[in-house]
């Protein structure tokens, strides 16, 4: 116990992955017993998926603990505990917690935390609060209120979970519904850094004082978001205008394509069948769920930020340029580095799991009888491995070995590719000389 203890103080991403494995099997467990079943026990396969899909954000009071927990991180909450009792955390400790916030670490955990818990319940209030009304129209007041506060945390948490049997379908032209569930996505995948900084602003600007200018950080990510949003509405709006959105009204067709950009980036929640849609609104969903949202933000995908970086290092390199820059600002080549190491590791992950998916649920039948279960094998894997949680209709008829690979992809994407990979490698000192470079073709 002690020798795994040491090997946790000297790598924290491993405690992380420990963290959020542990919580899975405890949430899975629980999930199978006959008190969180309302009728016919859950198979243990069954809730550890549950589970897993809740953290990668009765049974209802399980599995909103476990998307909040999924939400602000469960090496956050347990430090939060740490510090609570008056136990001191570990510098370690301190790096993995403020990286995951913050753009530059500054050594003040306690305040840090205190910010996230704030912004966290402050935020999922309002949501509940400017949902209450909708609910209470068609709901008693005692499951009205727990229907607003559940679907407030999962939207802020970008869990996806619904409590209705359609998701979010029989409300798809409900402004009452979709604006608010759409602003807690959108505030949910921003960060909590960027949301800190935008509430600091503000603050500043409304006792009369000049602002400081916003970091890159949050000026890549609110740029990067709006141009998503904005480029994933229009998107849909024209690829569904003869099919989804045919027979309905101009504002529905607006709220109905806003909210499928919005929460094709890791939210989760449906107000549309995606079997139903056309192979190009898929296509582009695929491309905003492994987008996803901003780093430290309770949203998955490569983020935002990550494809900002790239392509401005892309746009550098074709006017000749040997820097990256945003914003008229450089750009760390760490940065980039990172950037493309996440990128080549989704895409070998994505590659993987699509094949795993296919070799599992398709073995013995021939494409051709296959082609709309073929292109949904690779939408559910971005949509796991993004932790996103739509589907194609394809989730509820998957075998136990499909269940068990989308698991993994949902547990690989919540804890981020570069993680696992920091977290199982073998960690070797830098060697003390540079190696001689000899050119390769790339291209």
């Amino acid at each position: 116990m002690k020798y795994w203890w040491q090997q946790f103080k000297r790598q924290p991403t491993r405690l992380v992955a420990g963290g959020f494995a542990a919580t899975i099997l405890l949430g899975g467990i629980v999930l199978a017993l006959p008190v969180s079943a309302s009728g016919a026990r859950i198979p243990l396969l069954d809730a550890l998926f549950t589970a897993t899909s809740a953290v990668c954000v009765t049974g209802l009071t399980v599995i909103l603990m476990l998307i909040q927990l999924g939400g602000l991180g469960i090496t956050t909450l347990s430090t939060a505990l740490f510090l609570l009792f008056g136990q001191r955390a570990s510098l370690s400790t301190h790096e993995v917690v403020e990286s995951s916030f913050r753009v530059r670490p500054e050594g003040k955990l306690k305040p840090l935390l205190v910010q996230v818990f704030v912004w966290t319940v402050a935020i999922e209030a309002v949501g509940a609060a400017l949902l209450l009304p909708t609910e209470l129209d068609r709901l008693p007041p005692l499951q009205a209120a727990w229907n607003a506060v559940f679907h407030a945390v999962s939207a802020f948490c970008n869990a996806g979970f619904s409590l209705q049997a359609d998701n979010l379908i029989g409300d798809r032209a409900n402004p009452a519904v979709i604006l608010p569930i759409s602003a807690l996505i959108i505030l949910g995948g921003l960060g909590f850094s960027v949301l800190t900084e935008i509430g600091g602003s503000l603050w500043t600007r409304l006792r009369g004082r000049s602002g400081r200018r916003l970091s890159l950080h949050a000026s890549t990510a609110l740029a990067a978001t709006g141009f998503l949003l904005l480029l994933g509405t229009l998107g849909f709006w024209a690829f569904e205008s003869g099919n989804l959105l045919r027979e309905t009204s101009l504002p529905s067709q607006f709220l109905t394509s806003l909210f499928a950009s919005v929460t094709a980036r890791t939210a989760g929640f449906n107000s549309i069948a995606y079997a139903q849609a056309t192979t190009a609104t898929i296509f582009l969903t695929i491309i905003l769920m492994a987008i996803g949202g901003c780093p430290g933000s309770t949203a998955g995908g490569i983020k935002v930020t990550t494809v900002a970086v790239l392509f401005a290092r892309a746009r550098g390199h074709l006017r000749n340029r040997r820097w990256t820059s945003l914003f008229g600002r450089g750009v760390p080549q760490m940065a980039v580095d990172k950037g493309a190491a996440v990128v080549a590791l989704f895409a070998v992950l994505v590659i993987g799991g699509t094949l795993l998916l296919s070799a599992v649920e398709l073995r013995d039948e021939p494409h051709v009888q296959t082609p709309g279960r073929s292109i949904g094998m690779l939408f559910e894997a971005i949509s796991a491995l993004g932790t996103v949680g739509l589907t194609t209709g394809i989730t509820p008829t998957l075998s136990e070995g499909g269940k068990i690979v989308v698991m993994v992809l949902m547990f690989v994407g919540r804890l981020g590719p570069l993680t696992i990979a920091v977290a199982i490698a073998r960690q070797k000192p830098a060697p003390a000389v540079r190696l001689g470079e000899e050119p390769v073709m790339i291209g």
